[in-house]
């Protein structure tokens, strides 16, 4: 596991630390609150009884001259006495997250047992979008092809007859408008800074990516041909919203421009899709150059949490929308 992803994850586990501890101590004051109610609940109650006792031919002044003086406790008002075990408050469970999903639980604990370095948070939301399979074992179709937080990958496929609605021409290639406008946006930021950024691969369809698949198979063999390239359905340049930068090569990250989009495509809507960081999780081999488009307020969110792959929010804030 590398420092970059050691880092996220233990500011996720301070931040669900501080969390916990948040409810453990709402819940304590709960108990005590509660506890004070039905103790006063009680008291009431004895003193209404014992007036309905006293007797009848206590005239209304001695009866005040029996009263107690404010303040004072009476033996017999309970207070000294435990209360009830069926109305004693229970301890406050503990809050699971959204995305916990109870009908996983099996595969919550298969999960942790093979990564016991993983948190719970990280168990639940990593099973809510099947990361605990093989990638194309047991695959689900997306559920809405044209949504900009669709989630394409090795376990979610595209129909085969998508294509984008709104396609527009970006350099030499084509992009969904909205991307393809946040991609525009980029690159002119880009230069203003003396950066020269240009979109080479955008969409493509599944008779394309198919094509492509199939050459890289036979060309290096089917397994390590998917540690780089998507099976056709599986492709996230076939949803309209990704494109390819510059040049298709490893060095690219370690220039000025790779660089720079790295460090500032977020501020337009827009992700690296495939990281060092979360290869693990993707399960495709670092690609600088892939970008992805999924909004300016998720890319923030992404950004400002810390969240190193777009799988983990889209179980947490699109699948499970916690707000």
């Amino acid at each position: 596991m590398d420092n970059g992803r050691r880092e996220a994850r233990s500011k996720r586990k301070a931040r669900q630390m501080r969390q916990r501890r948040m409810q453990t101590v709402v819940g304590i004051a709960l108990a005590v609150l509660i506890v004070l109610a039905l103790r006063a609940l009680f008291f009431t109650a004895d003193r209404r009884a014992g007036s309905a006792e006293e007797d009848p031919g206590i005239s209304s002044v001695g009866a005040e001259d029996a009263q107690e003086a404010p303040g004072m406790v009476n033996e017999d008002d309970g207070f000294g006495e435990d209360l009830p075990e069926a109305i004693l408050p229970e301890e406050p469970e503990e809050l699971m997250p959204g995305y916990y999903d109870e009908a996983l639980l099996g595969r919550y604990e298969a999960f942790s047992a093979l990564h016991p370095e993983l948190s719970e948070e990280d168990v639940y939301w990593m099973v809510g979008c099947d990361l605990d399979k093989p990638g194309y074992e047991d695959i689900r179709p997306v559920a809405d092809p044209e949504s900009l937080l669709v989630l394409v990958n090795k376990h979610f496929y595209l129909p085969q007859d998508y294509t984008p609605p709104d396609l527009i021409n970006v350099g030499n290639t084509q992009m969904r408008a909205e991307a393809g406008e946040a991609v525009l946006e980029m690159i002119s930021a880009a230069a203003a800074e003396g950066h020269n950024l240009w979109s080479q691969s955008g969409y493509r369809s599944y008779g394309v990516q198919s094509n492509l698949f199939s050459q890289y198979s036979a060309r290096d063999g089917e397994a390590v041909a998917e540690t780089y390239s998507a099976r056709p359905g599986h492709s996230e340049h076939q949803t309209g919203l990704a494109t390819d930068l510059n040049t298709i090569t490893d060095a690219f990250g370690g220039t000025p421009e790779g660089i720079w989009a790295a460090e500032n495509c977020w501020r337009f809507g827009l992700i690296v899709r495939y990281t060092n960081e979360n290869t693990d999780i993707v399960l495709y081999r670092p690609e600088p150059w892939h970008i992805r488009y999924i909004g300016v307020e998720a890319a923030k969110r992404m950004h400002d949490e810390g969240i190193i792959s777009f799988e983990e929010y889209w179980v947490k804030y699109v699948s499970h929308p916690l707000g």
